[in-house]
């Protein structure tokens, strides 16, 4: 085809009007909502001054303390769900016990590992904050004390 338009032997091409709707809907718009904190002005005289960025509030709110176990546990759960699913496959499918008992038995001793650290964790946490919530209950509406008193009998 030539950049002059010789090989359009309908005039197609030179009809800007005729394909301009058939190129699909209109793309949408969104309108994205800032938020303003109060207390502040704005002195740096940006428009988004106030904007709260997410990562930078989530990073505030978050004790480095409960980041942590939140992380390390998510990992140790992670390798209890890989280790409790894959183990049992190995002996079933392939019949290697001596790949699928292994694996079988790191999921069981990873997940309850996981399972003690959290519930001594709920513990150290219902210790050191032994007011109750501002509805009147306990945390996450979970009677902390009747969990802890659980896992002694």
């Amino acid at each position: 085809m030539s950049e002059d338009g010789a090989d359009d032997e309908r005039g197609l091409l030179g009809d800007d009007e005729r394909f301009e709707h058939a190129l699909g809907p209109d793309v949408p718009s969104v309108d994205v909502p800032s938020v303003s904190i109060p207390g502040e002005d704005g002195a740096d005289g940006g428009e988004d001054a106030g904007a709260v960025d997410e990562s930078d509030a989530f990073d505030a709110d978050v004790d480095p303390e409960v980041s942590r176990t939140f992380w390390r546990l998510v990992l140790v759960f992670d390798v209890a769900l890989f280790s409790i699913a894959v183990g049992p496959m190995f002996v079933y499918f392939w019949g290697d016990w001596s790949v699928g008992g292994p694996l079988t038995a790191l999921g069981a001793v990873t997940f309850g590992y996981g399972v003690r650290e959290y519930r001594a964790f709920r513990r150290s946490r219902a210790a050191d904050s032994p007011e109750p919530a501002p509805d009147g209950g306990t945390e996450a509406g979970v009677d902390l004390e009747t969990d802890a008193g659980a896992d002694e009998g």
